[in-house]
């Protein structure tokens, strides 16, 4: 067995590809749009990582009382079922426009295939979505060894079944030689859940919330502040470490590596449930 650290298992959006995580976000508010009802960006990544039906019915219970004044009947399953169906052609249609591969993520993959570290994935998306994304990321010469979708039979974050299941494909264990890379709470969550050492990227994804473009037109203070939020609210959540994006990572590998080798472990405290922040 490979001493040291045996495996990295990144996200997808906001953490390889689509930088700010900007998909699932056009893709929410479209459908949202079409049933009639309106919901804010805000509320929309409160939830971000997660499976996107469970997404979609999590937008539905913080919005319940709008929704109640709109409608005048609190919302239900059908209603998630019926967004959900507006949801998927929406978001497959963006996903090939937003799955280019972040600053930083194409060279990670390939140190790491140097080292002969495996590199797995888990995501919010499912399978059909992640073929998308795996199909556009691959013609921006990013690829990894394992993907892992949730499904009925494999709940996905903050459960840790997503990391189990790729240390079995990858043959990794224990899992405390695993890093755990990520953009969102519901990421950090699943990192912590399976005893792996978790750690956010902050500028790239779901806390920022800005297209690479974006955040460059932002003044220096006000980005400067909302930079420290977004580390903030993931220390808050448990990660060991927090970096602005991928591009960063590779000093990490080193710091973590050392780390298993003296025997230390990630600090495990039992089931993490997702914090839902607004």
């Amino acid at each position: 067995m490979q001493k040291g650290l045996q495996g990295v298992i990144c996200d997808w959006a906001g953490t390889m590809v689509d930088f700010g995580s900007l998909s699932p976000v056009a893709a929410f508010k479209e459908a949202f749009k079409l049933y009639n009802f309106e919901v804010s960006f805000e509320e929309i990544r409160s939830f971000m990582g997660m499976l996107k039906f469970d997404h979609t019915k999590a937008i539905l219970e913080l919005t319940k009382e709008r929704f109640f004044n709109q409608f005048g009947r609190y919302p239900d399953e059908h209603d998630a079922k019926t967004i959900y169906k507006h949801f998927e052609p929406a978001l497959l249609h963006s996903l090939e426009h937003y799955s280019k591969p972040i600053r930083g993520a194409v060279d990670f993959a390939q140190i790491l295939k140097q080292r002969n570290i495996k590199l797995g994935s888990t995501t919010g998306y499912t399978a059909a979505m992640l073929e998308v994304v795996m199909h556009e990321a691959s013609k921006g010469g990013y690829t990894t060894d394992c993907y892992v979708t949730p499904s009925v039979y494999l709940p996905g974050r903050p459960h840790p079944f997503m990391v189990y299941k790729n240390a079995i494909e990858l043959e990794i264990y224990p899992l405390s030689s695993i890093l755990k890379i990520g953009d969102t709470i519901s990421d950090i969550h699943e990192g912590l859940n399976a005893g792996c050492w978790s750690v956010g990227v902050a500028m790239s994804g779901n806390e920022l919330g800005l297209s690479y473009e974006e955040m460059q037109t932002l003044p220096k203070e006000f980005l400067e502040e909302k930079r420290l939020n977004a580390y903030k609210r993931l220390y808050d959540a448990g990660a060991h470490y927090v970096l602005d994006g991928i591009w960063e990572a590779l000093p990490l590998l080193e710091i973590i590596n050392e780390k298993i080798m003296q025997g230390e472990k990630p600090c495990r405290v039992g089931f993490v449930q997702a914090s839902h922040q607004k």
